[in-house]
């Protein structure tokens, strides 16, 4: 669905990336995980096209990006941000219907009330859909986001730390929902600092440490105590889920 071809950035005089090759492929949850730092976000903003490499390429859907219009790009992904800044008085409602916009004049405009209804009930936020949204708290705003991002209905999900601000039980959720919509056929990058979820819910974890890429493959492979020790300059345990088998991932103290 996506790729990252030895990508290159610097941002404000610093090297945020360096020749970071990656794959995004349908049916897949993929995790970026890393310090602070790392260029996880900088990472799904240039595969998201939101921002323009230094060097390398980047591909969507088998195509360079700048092959497809913006309009076309956002036909074949979505992306939920860290942060969602509204300076007007929109309702819940109103910014997700905003999701729809690419399909604005396309047959699939039909589906609009279906698809801004589903994303409400699917994030959990039907109950307060006329609400304006800077009444929310933030857990709820990072929940409105995601209901804009689901109404688009793309096939690619780019999701930056969707669930920072969310508690216990939406957290799980919204692995669960992105563990869903990969087995539907879709393909979802999520950026999360709890390595636990990563482990317990993605297919592939990409470790970035520094810029670059230190580690790409499955959860139980990728996620040892050697790599999380080095890559977090602190000592780090790991052992696996007596049911599970998955990696259960704790600091030393």
């Amino acid at each position: 669905m996506a790729e990252a071809r030895e990508v290159s950035l610097s941002l404000g005089g610093s090297l945020i990336l360096d020749g970071v090759s990656l794959s995004v492929r349908t049916g897949e949850v993929l995790a970026l995980v890393g310090p602070n730092g790392a260029g996880k976000s900088t990472l799904l903003g240039v595969l998201s096209g939101d921002h323009a490499p230094d060097h390398g390429e980047v591909f969507l859907g088998g195509e360079p990006l700048s092959h497809w219009s913006p309009v076309e790009t956002a036909m074949r992904r979505s992306v939920m941000l860290q942060q969602a800044t509204i300076s007007f008085p929109f309702s819940v409602a109103d910014i997700v219907a905003m999701g729809r916009a690419p399909w604005y004049g396309t047959e699939r405009a039909d589906d609009d009330e279906r698809a801004v209804r589903t994303a409400l009930e699917t994030a959990d936020i039907a109950a307060f859909t006329d609400r304006v949204f800077s009444s929310l708290s933030g857990g709820e705003r990072a929940r409105v986001s995601l209901a804009r991002t689901l109404a688009q209905e793309a096939q690619l999900l780019f999701l930056d730390e969707p669930t920072a601000a969310l508690d216990l039980h939406h957290q799980e959720a919204v692995l669960q929902l992105a563990r869903e919509s990969a087995a539907g056929g879709d393909a979802v990058v999520v950026v999360v600092h709890d390595l636990n979820l990563a482990a317990g819910y993605a297919d592939r974890v990409a470790v970035l440490s520094r810029g670059k890429v230190v580690a790409d493959g499955n959860p139980a492979e990728v996620l040892t105590a050697e790599l999380l020790t080095e890559v977090y300059r602190h000592p780090v345990e790991v052992w696996p889920h007596p049911e599970s088998g998955t990696p259960v991932i704790l600091p030393r103290r």
